[in-house]
């Protein structure tokens, strides 16, 4: 059965109209733009996974299907699955209790078979992980990893074979004092070989947030920079990792949270303000770089040329990613179940 959702274009001014994507309840969606611009999207119920797609740019999408078990599968807080396309495969990534990482790829028969990731076991115990992957077939894999001294650091898998193996887990970034930020979610983009990680560290009491690059597909790293002017003294996790996506050429643009409110910047520079709020997600369209975010129990949006932010409605943890030019897509959980918007 397909199930169908209302939605708008992008107009202005702007207007919405949102509802629950499925008749059962999820948490952490995450989605991505797959072959012949399908929409691929996973989320969790408890231990299990399910995955949807769309084909009309997110009009309806067909009804979820299992695509495994995960007993203590990780859930809440931005933990949760994580998806990638390549255009020819799909790969689903995610976190058991235990700390081990795997992936289940889609083949063509629409059977997952589930690789583990982490070579070393039980390493990723905070639950953390994003995926990217390139039109190569390319797939690479980051999370927190507890292997250095049983600090939490930054840990890499790549497949160069669309998610049939995995190399050896590299290093990406280890903390020269103790460890980065144990409990916020890092995210990872890919051009080509271009790459771009993005994370919280930790670093004499402060909790900021730094961006890492590789340009040779991951086989090294530069050296991490960080973002904004300002910083950041906690004692505690804010749990809050943020976002960042690839401008027109091929530059990064980023939002992030210090303290209670969120900030746009590029990779180097100044930041700016953009108000009170938490687990943003940004993407470029050719009418700007585009914020969503949630405050106070509501889903707000806003792109760079404008002040004034509009509200989603009720929910928590928005993701949002370009589906073309012009239009982009957001989903969210609200009150247990999986809420969708197109731009």
């Amino acid at each position: 059965m397909m199930l169908k959702f209302l939605f708008c274009l992008l107009i202005s001014p702007i207007a919405f109209a949102q509802s629950s994507l499925f008749n059962i309840n999820g948490q952490q969606p995450d989605f991505c733009l797959g072959k012949s611009g399908k929409i691929e999207l996973v989320f969790g119920q408890k231990n299990k996974l399910f995955y949807s797609f769309s084909t009309d740019q997110g009009a309806h999408f067909s009804e979820p299907s299992l695509v495994d078990s995960l007993v203590g599968l990780h859930l809440g807080a931005s933990r949760g699955p994580r998806i990638a396309s390549s255009n020819s495969e799909t790969i689903i990534t995610a976190i058991d209790k235990k700390g081990n990482v795997y992936a289940f790829r889609k083949t063509n028969t629409g059977a997952w078979l589930k690789n583990q990731v982490n070579d070393i076991p039980d390493m990723a115990k905070e639950g953390f992980n994003a995926i990217a992957a390139n039109q190569k077939n390319q797939f690479t894999v980051i999370w927190l990893d507890l292997r250095l001294n049983r600090k939490n650091n930054l840990m890499s898998s790549t497949s160069l074979d669309g998610g049939k193996t995995w190399q050896k887990n590299q290093l990406v970034y280890a903390s020269p004092e103790s460890n980065i930020c144990e409990c916020c979610q890092p995210n990872i983009i890919m051009n080509d070989g271009h790459i771009a990680i993005m994370f919280r560290n930790w670093l004499k009491g402060s909790r900021d947030m730094y961006v890492i690059e590789s340009q040779n597909g991951g086989k090294s790293y530069n050296q991490a920079k960080k973002l904004g002017l300002g910083t950041w003294v906690l004692e505690a996790c804010p749990m809050d990792g943020g976002s960042l996506s690839w401008t027109s050429t091929g530059e990064i643009a980023t939002v992030w949270r210090r303290a209670e409110n969120l900030y746009t910047s590029g990779v180097q520079g100044e930041e700016k303000l953009i108000g009170p709020g938490k687990n943003a997600s940004t993407t470029i369209l050719s009418s700007g770089q585009w914020m969503v975010w949630n405050h106070q129990g509501q889903i707000w949006l806003k792109s760079n040329a404008s002040d004034t932010p509009k509200s989603l409605g009720q929910g928590r943890f928005p993701i949002m990613k370009s589906l073309n030019h012009q239009k982009a897509f957001i989903v969210w959980e609200n009150q247990g179940q999986i809420w969708g918007q197109l731009l």
